[in-house]
């Protein structure tokens, strides 16, 4: 999946007051994104008012959480507390939950220039080529993903491997 830089900035107020779970697990809710920013390359705050014109083409969303860590349940409090300690370990990364109304595709051809290709009638067979579909995620040499469109973040997992490795 690809996030283009204008779809994420329209969604960069959504992550606020979604569930944090562990591994995409809806089943282990563990807390909650509290509050979320853009930021560059740098970790410096971009302007919230910032026109979508002048936003950077790379930036991160910054969110912050809770963690549950008091729990009546024994397990339950020593998941919170593991969490924890591999988070500070170094041993827990983020990965992003989203809801999506579309997408087009992105590509990436052999010189290693980017391409969209806007998801029509004629170009929908690239769907079968998508890994997130089942596909090898090329096609005629040219990688394919999907460029997703009018994004809602949902929430975030703790996860050990995350598809984003700046995350």
């Amino acid at each position: 999946d690809v996030f283009n830089s204008q779809e994420v900035w329209a969604a960069r107020e959504t992550p606020k007051y979604k569930p944090a779970n562990l591994e995409h697990d809806e089943k282990q809710i563990v807390g909650g994104i509290i509050g979320s920013w853009p930021v560059d390359a740098g970790f410096n705050l971009i302007d919230n008012n910032e026109s979508e014109t002048d936003i950077p083409d790379f930036y991160h969303l910054l969110v912050s959480s809770v963690i549950y860590r008091q729990w009546q349940d024994p397990e339950y409090q020593a998941r919170a507390e593991d969490l924890i300690k591999k988070i500070e370990n170094g041993e827990m990364f983020v990965s992003m939950e989203c809801l999506f109304r579309g997408f087009d595709y992105a590509v990436v051809s052999p010189d290693n220039k980017n391409h969209i290709i806007a998801r029509n009638e004629e170009t929908s067979f690239l769907t079968k080529q998508l890994r997130s579909y089942g596909g090898p995620g090329d096609y005629q040499d040219h990688k394919v993903g999907r460029l997703l469109k009018n994004i809602t973040f949902s929430g975030k997992g703790f996860v050990e491997r995350p598809a984003n490795p700046d995350s």
